[in-house]
């Protein structure tokens, strides 16, 4: 019995490792390339080309949501962000849909994992469907809010190009990574729990014998679960592996990234229950019409990860040493995110018997390092609030300064998409 597990425990760690030196080189480039965009692409530059309410917004919000790294809870404060200071509802949700379900790093690693057919479709799809959904949102769903514009973002474009290089460096290599490195990590064991628990073609041989139903299928399981663009993709490389056709693959692709329960329940608040219903329908719709174009009119060649050929016969120095860099980059994420979390900011507390009042306030959907930068923003725009810390894992929110007004406070908390425990 002992012998049984510490195979199974050999196998899986094998399986692992020939995920990590499939990904790291195309992680790490797309890790590169959103550092730059991180620099360039700010969100007063973001607010100022689609915080209206034309065709032409609905059009630069969806290409603008492409490249951006953010996960189907971080792009929920900027979707909130941009409605808040005008936007209609169908620019905010051409955002909400193209953003999640792609990113610069996770194009990288689709062409990595899946091949270029995959690696062009994704961002194809990401653009058709979130033009697409924004049109019919605009058309029929009337505007029942009004939202004035006071955005409190920073510009970052005022810093020094050294400066900027190296806060691109950070997001890229330090932020962002400790964004995706718990979600990533499961993806990869679920990848490699498939890969070694479920037979070869046992789901084409069981479940396949209607293709349209491992589309419903995969729409049950994809829009209650979170898993953002990147740890996706392990995921599908397993399930085409086991036989689930590469329509059926990329509706969870699409349909995975881009939905959620919690970030659901934060879209139905901001932009109401009828969006709500609009927004899941198309994203649903969109992603089978593009299911089926994968499966009838395209050939899919499987790359070579899924041929059963493992990568560790072709290793060499450069994958070796770029392994190893990515494993390094991913352990100094989480124990970043860890500390981050867990020890206080010394400056921020050698500052706390400066101020007469301090508040504590329980927050939900704080996911990643967006959501917090998020609130501080928001936050920056009471004068009475001098030092404002966020707890990622717990959601707690503590406020220092003085006169505060908490019912005002939560309000603006409640406005950027989150909910008040």
């Amino acid at each position: 019995m002992i012998d049984i597990l510490v195979d199974y425990i050999i196998l899986f760690a094998s399986e692992i490792w020939s995920l990590i030196i499939q990904t790291a080189p195309y992680l790490l480039l797309g890790m590169l390339f959103s550092g730059l965009i991180y620099i360039f692409v700010d969100n007063k530059l973001i607010l100022k080309h689609i915080g209206s309410k034309n065709i032409s917004s609905i059009f630069k919000s969806t290409i603008l949501g492409i490249p951006i790294p953010l996960c189907s809870c971080g792009v929920i404060p900027v979707a909130a962000t941009l409605r808040d200071s005008g936007a209609s509802k169908g620019s905010t949700v051409s955002f909400l849909v193209s953003t999640p379900q792609t990113g610069i790093d996770s194009i990288f690693l689709t062409y990595g994992m899946l091949g270029p057919i995959f690696a062009l479709f994704r961002p194809l799809a990401a653009f058709i469907s979130g033009l697409f959904s924004g049109l019919v949102v605009n058309n029929f769903d009337d505007e029942s809010h009004h939202h004035s514009n006071n955005s409190n973002q920073e510009v970052k474009n005022d810093k020094p190009i050294i400066e900027r290089f190296k806060l691109g460096l950070k997001y890229g290599f330090i932020t962002l990574p400790a964004d995706i490195v718990t979600p990533l990590i499961t993806g990869l064991a679920i990848s490699a729990v498939i890969a070694i628990f479920v037979p070869p073609n046992f789901i084409a041989q069981y479940f396949s014998f209607n293709t349209y139903f491992m589309f419903i299928l995969m729409l049950v399981v994809s829009i209650p679960i979170y898993v953002c663009a990147t740890a996706s993709i392990p995921i599908a490389v397993a399930l085409l592996g086991k036989g689930v056709s590469a329509g059926a693959v990329f509706v969870f692709l699409m349909v995975g990234p881009a939905t959620n329960a919690s970030s659901i329940a934060v879209i139905k608040s901001i932009l109401g229950k009828k969006t709500m219903y609009l927004y899941l329908f198309l994203i649903a719709f969109t992603a089978i019409i593009f299911g089926i174009i994968l499966d009838y009119f395209l050939v899919i060649e499987l790359p070579l990860s899924m041929t059963h050929i493992h990568i560790h016969d072709e290793m060499n120095f450069i994958s070796i040493f770029l392994t190893i860099v990515f494993i390094l980059i991913l352990l100094n994420a989480y124990l970043h995110k860890v500390g981050k979390n867990t020890q206080p900011d010394k400056k921020k507390v050698s500052k706390t018997k400066h101020y007469k009042e301090k508040l504590s306030i329980m927050v939900s959907g704080i996911t990643c390092s967006h959501c917090k930068e998020s609130i501080e923003n928001g936050l920056d725009s009471f004068n009475e609030i001098k030092s404002t810390t966020i707890n990622q894992q717990t959601g707690q929110v503590i406020i220092l300064g003085e006169n505060l007004k908490k019912n005002l406070i939560e309000n603006k908390i409640k406005n950027l998409g989150f909910t008040i425990n």
